[in-house]
């Protein structure tokens, strides 16, 4: 049974070790993403400051996705919420599981709970297949930058969800 919901504390050995293994297929690229390095010490931070959800397969999480809000400490661009630290398990890439979540994030949570106007993520727009994945969601993207500190360039995308 596929279910998700918000992680929390309890959650952190699992999810860490979701993060770090799937961010691991990152290395490959030339790209930067903070989660590819993130310390365990440093998610637990991460995972107080910005709520995260899981989706699980049974009792395993399998994917998990963020959101950074506008109050807190790394909002995104356009003052909105904001979708980071995309990630599924390795052996569960693939599948579906981390557009089937947020898909969840943006109906149950963006839309219904907090009646956003729009949400929007970031990418690196050297990765092969993200921002592909992403515009197959139906997010667009509207700017591109050199982030400080960052290998790669970003490219912003936004969702409208009224």
């Amino acid at each position: 049974m596929t279910t998700y919901r918000e992680l929390g504390e309890n959650d952190l050995d699992a999810y860490y070790h979701v993060l770090h293994e799937g961010y691991q297929t990152d290395k490959k690229y030339p790209i930067s993403f903070s989660a590819i390095t993130a310390t365990k010490e440093q998610e637990r931070e991460w995972l107080a400051k910005n709520p995260t959800y899981g989706l699980f397969e049974g009792h395993v999480l399998v994917s998990a996705v963020s959101l950074r809000m506008p109050w807190g400490p790394n909002p995104g661009p356009e003052g909105v919420p904001h979708i980071g630290q995309v990630v599924t398990a390795p052996e569960h890439m693939h599948k579906g599981y981390a557009s089937k979540l947020i898909n969840l994030v943006l109906e149950e949570v963006l839309k219904k709970q907090l009646k956003v106007p729009f949400v929007t993520l970031g990418t690196a727009t050297s990765h092969p297949w993200l921002r592909r994945m992403y515009e197959k969601l139906g997010f667009r993207a509207f700017r591109e930058v050199q982030l400080p500190g960052k290998q790669h360039r970003t490219v912003y995308l936004r969702k409208d969800l009224i």
